[in-house]
């Protein structure tokens, strides 16, 4: 949904709901180099003789994202709805601001089970093995950052006090586990982006000429957009996330002379 600019307001509303499949596929950060991410499990193939297991959602798959983007100049200042004849000293201040924002809201990609010590298969790849679906902890935000699975631990018992549904296969067998999980997802992403202007008209010295002051904040509201868990069963790690996906709150001024 589109709304050109009129009325001092323009704004573009997407919504996208979408699904990838195939049977081999890598995310934009788990190429090293093109063998995959997680220790190569990303673009292995678990049985060469069985290439219909390998089909599973994409590794990049974004099931849902709605973006919201709009520019709304304030009707405040000379010649605007409100103070249309303010004091020249006056409007510098308080007339001629725009806002300006990009809002995201997006889901996370699947989840991708490797194994950190697959046992030796030569030329096959290998995948854990899930005795029942996995879960995501939403005990609180701490306990789903320190282990992201409320079913999956690589010890016994795990933290909640149940046995966990990832398992090491036996040697020289394969696991049962798909090349993609999506019953549950990585962390999704929320983030909005605001800015705010303000235009210094010069025309005096030359016509059309204009001072524009800009205040931009990225991840405006410091929301923390966590990274994807670790997921190579028997790292030491298993289920801990470790790193943002975003920046923190980041700050710019600038000034722009239009002439």
């Amino acid at each position: 949904m589109e709304k050109s600019f009129a009325s001092s307001l323009q704004f573009l509303v997407t919504y996208t709901v979408s699904k990838s499949i195939d049977n081999a596929s890598a995310t934009d950060d788990s190429i090293s180099w093109l063998g995959g991410g997680l220790n190569g499990n990303t673009l292995s193939v678990q049985d060469p003789y069985n290439l219909r297991a390998e089909r599973a959602v994409s590794t990049f798959d974004i099931p849902q994202v709605l973006q919201f983007s709009y520019v709304y100049a304030l009707p405040i200042g000379r010649g605007k709805r409100f103070g249309s004849n303010m004091h020249p000293v006056l409007n510098g201040f308080i007339g001629g601001w725009q806002l300006n924002g990009i809002w995201r809201f997006a889901k996370g990609r699947p989840v991708i089970l490797a194994l950190d010590s697959p046992n030796p298969i030569p030329t096959f790849g290998q995948r854990p093995s899930l005795t029942g679906p996995l879960q995501v902890n939403h005990s609180s935000e701490q306990g789903m950052v320190t282990n992201y699975f409320a079913n999956a631990c690589e010890s016994t018992p795990c933290p909640n006090g149940g046995a966990s549904v990832v398992l090491q296969p036996d040697a020289f067998t394969f696991g049962n586990a798909p090349r993609t999980i999506t019953n549950i997802r990585q962390p999704g992403h929320k983030s909005a982006d605001m800015s705010l202007f303000k235009e210094f008209p010069m025309s005096r010295i030359r016509e059309n000429m204009r001072m524009e002051f800009r205040f931009e904040a990225f991840n405006v509201f410091n929301h923390p957009n966590f990274g994807p868990a670790d997921t190579a069963f028997g790292d030491g790690s298993f289920g801990a996330i470790t790193f943002l996906a975003t920046p923190a709150r980041e700050v710019q001024l600038g000034l722009k002379l239009y002439f």
